[in-house]
Protein backbone atom coordinates (compact mmCIF):
# COMPACT_ATOMS: atom_id res chain seq x y z
CA UNK A 1 0.00 0.00 0.00
CA UNK A 2 1.91 2.78 1.38
CA UNK A 3 5.71 1.38 0.37
CA UNK A 4 5.77 3.78 -3.01
CA UNK A 5 5.87 6.73 0.34
CA UNK A 6 7.95 5.55 3.19
CA UNK A 7 11.20 3.63 1.64
CA UNK A 8 12.33 7.07 0.66
CA UNK A 9 12.75 8.61 4.38
CA UNK A 10 15.49 6.05 4.59
CA UNK A 11 16.64 6.74 1.14
CA UNK A 12 16.60 10.57 2.06
CA UNK A 13 18.79 9.52 5.39
CA UNK A 14 21.12 7.65 3.12
CA UNK A 15 21.85 10.56 0.52
CA UNK A 16 22.37 13.34 3.48
CA UNK A 17 25.38 10.96 4.30
CA UNK A 18 26.74 11.18 0.35
CA UNK A 19 27.40 7.24 0.61
CA UNK A 20 28.20 5.72 -3.22
CA UNK A 21 25.22 4.18 -5.48
CA UNK A 22 26.01 1.03 -4.07
CA UNK A 23 25.32 1.32 -0.58
CA UNK A 24 22.69 3.74 -1.30
CA UNK A 25 20.81 0.86 -3.37
CA UNK A 26 21.13 -1.82 -0.60
CA UNK A 27 19.80 0.55 1.79
CA UNK A 28 16.82 0.36 -0.62
CA UNK A 29 16.66 -2.84 -0.82
CA UNK A 30 16.34 -2.93 3.10
CA UNK A 31 13.98 -0.48 3.78
CA UNK A 32 11.55 -2.17 1.18
CA UNK A 33 11.99 -5.40 3.17
CA UNK A 34 11.57 -3.57 6.64
CA UNK A 35 8.70 -1.79 5.63
CA UNK A 36 6.88 -5.00 3.89
CA UNK A 37 7.51 -6.88 6.71
CA UNK A 38 5.62 -4.73 8.50
CA UNK A 39 2.48 -4.08 6.43
CA UNK A 40 2.64 -8.09 6.68
CA UNK A 41 2.63 -8.59 10.00
CA UNK A 42 -0.21 -6.17 10.31
CA UNK A 43 -2.05 -8.23 7.56
CA UNK A 44 -1.19 -11.27 9.76
CA UNK A 45 -2.73 -10.10 12.88
CA UNK A 46 -5.41 -7.45 11.55
CA UNK A 47 -7.27 -10.49 9.62
CA UNK A 48 -10.67 -10.66 11.45
CA UNK A 49 -10.78 -6.91 12.03
CA UNK A 50 -9.97 -6.47 8.01
CA UNK A 51 -12.84 -9.20 6.94
CA UNK A 52 -15.42 -6.66 8.61
CA UNK A 53 -13.31 -3.41 6.62
CA UNK A 54 -15.22 -2.79 3.23
CA UNK A 55 -13.02 -0.67 1.13
CA UNK A 56 -10.06 -2.97 2.54
CA UNK A 57 -11.82 -6.46 0.93
CA UNK A 58 -12.95 -4.90 -1.75
CA UNK A 59 -9.68 -3.76 -2.90
CA UNK A 60 -7.87 -6.88 -1.08
CA UNK A 61 -5.46 -4.69 0.51
CA UNK A 62 -5.50 -7.88 2.92
CA UNK A 63 -5.28 -11.18 0.86
CA UNK A 64 -4.81 -12.75 3.80
CA UNK A 65 -8.40 -11.76 4.94
CA UNK A 66 -9.87 -12.54 1.33
CA UNK A 67 -8.36 -15.77 1.70
CA UNK A 68 -5.85 -15.25 -1.60
CA UNK A 69 -2.95 -15.91 0.91
CA UNK A 70 -2.21 -18.15 3.72
CA UNK A 71 -0.79 -17.68 7.05
CA UNK A 72 1.76 -20.15 6.55
CA UNK A 73 2.81 -18.42 3.39
CA UNK A 74 2.85 -14.77 5.36
CA UNK A 75 5.11 -16.04 7.67
CA UNK A 76 7.34 -17.71 5.81
CA UNK A 77 7.52 -14.05 3.89
CA UNK A 78 7.96 -12.17 6.73
CA UNK A 79 11.11 -14.70 7.61
CA UNK A 80 12.69 -13.62 4.15
CA UNK A 81 12.09 -10.13 4.72
CA UNK A 82 13.61 -9.72 8.45
CA UNK A 83 16.34 -12.34 6.78
CA UNK A 84 17.55 -9.78 3.98
CA UNK A 85 17.06 -6.85 6.17
CA UNK A 86 19.24 -7.85 8.95
CA UNK A 87 22.06 -9.35 6.70
CA UNK A 88 22.41 -6.79 4.59
CA UNK A 89 22.24 -4.40 7.68
CA UNK A 90 25.07 -6.12 9.07
CA UNK A 91 27.20 -5.82 6.39
CA UNK A 92 27.14 -1.94 6.12
CA UNK A 93 27.09 -0.89 9.34
CA UNK A 94 26.40 -1.76 13.30
CA UNK A 95 25.06 1.65 14.07
CA UNK A 96 22.60 0.87 10.86
CA UNK A 97 21.71 -2.45 12.01
CA UNK A 98 20.72 -1.04 15.64
CA UNK A 99 18.23 1.12 14.37
CA UNK A 100 16.75 -1.39 11.45
CA UNK A 101 16.62 -3.53 14.62
CA UNK A 102 14.73 -0.62 16.34
CA UNK A 103 12.24 -0.63 13.53
CA UNK A 104 11.60 -4.15 13.07
CA UNK A 105 10.62 -4.21 16.91
CA UNK A 106 8.54 -1.23 16.80
CA UNK A 107 6.40 -2.98 13.45
CA UNK A 108 5.97 -5.83 15.32
CA UNK A 109 5.03 -4.33 18.53
CA UNK A 110 2.51 -2.53 16.66
CA UNK A 111 0.36 -5.00 15.44
CA UNK A 112 1.78 -8.44 17.47
CA UNK A 113 -1.52 -9.88 19.33
CA UNK A 114 -1.23 -8.76 23.49
CA UNK A 115 0.48 -5.76 22.44
CA UNK A 116 -1.11 -4.07 19.51
CA UNK A 117 0.23 -0.90 20.21
CA UNK A 118 -1.82 0.59 17.05
CA UNK A 119 -4.64 -0.08 19.42
CA UNK A 120 -3.59 2.13 22.11
CA UNK A 121 -4.06 5.41 22.49
CA UNK A 122 -2.04 7.82 21.86
CA UNK A 123 0.96 5.38 21.38
CA UNK A 124 -0.77 4.12 17.65
CA UNK A 125 0.11 7.28 16.62
CA UNK A 126 3.97 7.97 18.45
CA UNK A 127 4.90 4.68 17.63
CA UNK A 128 4.18 4.78 14.02
CA UNK A 129 6.09 7.74 13.81
CA UNK A 130 8.89 6.45 15.02
CA UNK A 131 8.64 2.89 13.60
CA UNK A 132 8.53 4.67 10.15
CA UNK A 133 10.27 8.25 10.50
CA UNK A 134 12.64 8.46 13.02
CA UNK A 135 14.65 4.77 13.00
CA UNK A 136 14.31 4.21 9.37
CA UNK A 137 15.63 8.07 8.90
CA UNK A 138 18.43 7.31 11.11
CA UNK A 139 19.12 3.45 10.02
CA UNK A 140 19.18 4.90 5.84
CA UNK A 141 21.93 7.63 7.35
CA UNK A 142 23.96 5.50 9.77
CA UNK A 143 24.16 2.65 7.63
CA UNK A 144 25.98 4.81 4.69
CA UNK A 145 28.05 5.45 7.33
CA UNK A 146 27.24 8.87 8.44
CA UNK A 147 27.52 9.94 12.19
CA UNK A 148 24.59 11.60 13.42
CA UNK A 149 24.87 15.50 14.71
CA UNK A 150 22.20 18.25 15.45
CA UNK A 151 20.83 18.42 11.79
CA UNK A 152 20.38 15.10 11.15
CA UNK A 153 18.35 14.67 14.77
CA UNK A 154 15.82 17.93 14.17
CA UNK A 155 15.75 15.85 10.25
CA UNK A 156 14.83 12.70 11.93
CA UNK A 157 12.04 14.68 14.38
CA UNK A 158 10.47 16.44 11.46
CA UNK A 159 9.83 13.29 9.42
CA UNK A 160 8.90 11.44 13.09
CA UNK A 161 6.17 13.81 13.12
CA UNK A 162 5.20 13.89 9.50
CA UNK A 163 4.53 9.93 10.05
CA UNK A 164 2.62 10.52 12.27
CA UNK A 165 -0.12 12.54 10.82
CA UNK A 166 0.26 10.49 7.59
CA UNK A 167 -1.22 8.24 10.33
CA UNK A 168 -3.79 9.99 11.70
CA UNK A 169 -4.85 11.31 8.17
CA UNK A 170 -5.43 7.53 7.52
CA UNK A 171 -7.59 7.22 10.66
CA UNK A 172 -9.67 9.97 9.72
CA UNK A 173 -10.29 8.50 6.56
CA UNK A 174 -11.50 4.99 8.07
CA UNK A 175 -13.19 6.55 11.02
CA UNK A 176 -16.85 5.09 9.86
CA UNK A 177 -15.03 1.78 9.01
CA UNK A 178 -13.15 1.35 11.69
CA UNK A 179 -15.84 2.76 14.92
CA UNK A 180 -17.20 -0.76 16.25
CA UNK A 181 -14.69 -2.48 14.87
CA UNK A 182 -11.01 -1.61 15.42
CA UNK A 183 -9.57 0.96 18.68
CA UNK A 184 -7.94 3.92 17.58
CA UNK A 185 -6.83 7.34 18.62
CA UNK A 186 -9.41 8.91 16.10
CA UNK A 187 -12.22 6.69 17.13
CA UNK A 188 -12.28 7.55 20.59
CA UNK A 189 -11.63 11.44 20.61
CA UNK A 190 -14.01 11.76 17.53
CA UNK A 191 -13.07 13.13 14.18
CA UNK A 192 -13.24 16.51 15.01
CA UNK A 193 -10.88 16.62 17.88
CA UNK A 194 -8.56 14.54 15.82
CA UNK A 195 -8.56 16.84 12.86
CA UNK A 196 -7.02 19.31 15.42
CA UNK A 197 -4.97 16.96 16.49
CA UNK A 198 -3.39 16.37 13.19
CA UNK A 199 -3.50 20.67 12.92
CA UNK A 200 -1.43 20.54 16.23
CA UNK A 201 1.08 18.23 14.52
CA UNK A 202 1.24 20.20 11.58
CA UNK A 203 2.18 23.31 13.04
CA UNK A 204 4.93 21.07 15.05
CA UNK A 205 6.03 20.36 12.23
CA UNK A 206 6.39 23.98 10.51
CA UNK A 207 8.19 24.61 14.05
CA UNK A 208 10.32 21.49 13.51
CA UNK A 209 11.00 22.63 9.82
CA UNK A 210 11.73 26.26 10.93
CA UNK A 211 14.48 24.77 13.86
CA UNK A 212 16.24 22.99 10.40
CA UNK A 213 16.45 25.95 7.91
CA UNK A 214 18.01 27.74 11.18
CA UNK A 215 20.12 25.42 11.87
CA UNK A 216 21.18 25.31 8.31
CA UNK A 217 22.00 29.05 8.05
CA UNK A 218 23.99 29.35 10.87
CA UNK A 219 26.33 27.44 8.93
CA UNK A 220 27.12 24.13 11.04
CA UNK A 221 26.49 22.06 8.75
CA UNK A 222 29.51 21.68 5.69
Amino acid sequence: DWVRFYPFIPLIGAILARTSPIVLLSVGVISCCVIAYGFVINNYFDVEIDKKHEKKVKSNKNPLSTGNATRRGASILMGILLTISVILSGFLSLNGLLFTLLSIFLLTLYSIKDVRLKERFIFDIICHGLMFGFFPFLAGFTLAGGEPNTFILLSATLFTVICCEALLIHQINDYGEDLGNSDTTVTRIGIERGSVLLFSLFLLSVVNLEAIVHYFDIGTIP
